[in-house]
């Protein structure tokens, strides 16, 4: 797993336990969250294409 997704899977968690202490926030953070789970599976896809192209 690179620096990029721990930072990616780091801010989610974040996201998350905000969400937690700050239940009427729920609409903004669930944005968030999803905004770091697209940056997170396109620098995934990168990878794997990387990977792809190196073999």
């Amino acid at each position: 797993m690179s620096a990029a997704t721990e930072y990616c899977d780091r801010e989610i968690a974040k996201c998350e336990d905000m969400l937690r202490t700050w239940p009427s926030e729920a609409p903004c953070l669930k944005r968030l969250i999803r905004g770091w789970q697209r940056v997170k599976k396109q620098i995934q896809a990168r990878i794997e294409q990387d990977a792809k192209e190196t073999q």
